[in-house]
């Protein structure tokens, strides 16, 4: 009678194990769609270039004189740009290693062209 009890758990027993690796493997899977995303932001200011050669980095300075740094594909055009009051659309990236906020840019548009 005992013995045939613990037969009859080999099939409970395989279930919970392959129940158990099939809760793991979608806890694994949706950790990583939980990851909060980027936050996207639009800020207008003046760009300027700051730094010291050989390390400047472009950034752009708001009216109200907060500096986000702006990284991502538009460096060369961002640079060519300087003084020029521009309106930049991207999503925040973290903090520079100077502590300044950054912005990886997917767009711009220039809003004074003199």
């Amino acid at each position: 009678m005992l013995f045939n009890f613990f037969k009859g758990l080999e099939g409970f027993t395989g279930a919970l194990v392959v129940g158990a690796f099939f809760l793991a493997l979608l806890g694994t899977i949706g950790a990583g769609s939980m990851k909060a995303g980027r936050e996207e932001i639009e800020v207008t200011g003046r760009i300027y270039v700051m730094g010291n050669e050989p390390f400047t980095q472009v950034a752009i300075q708001l009216d109200d004189g907060k500096i986000y740094a702006l990284s991502g594909g538009y460096d060369k055009e961002l640079r060519s740009l300087q003084g020029k009051r521009v309106a930049v659309n991207g999503k925040l990236s973290g903090k520079t290693p100077r502590g300044a906020e950054a912005i990886e840019v997917k767009s711009f548009q220039v809003l004074e062209t003199k």
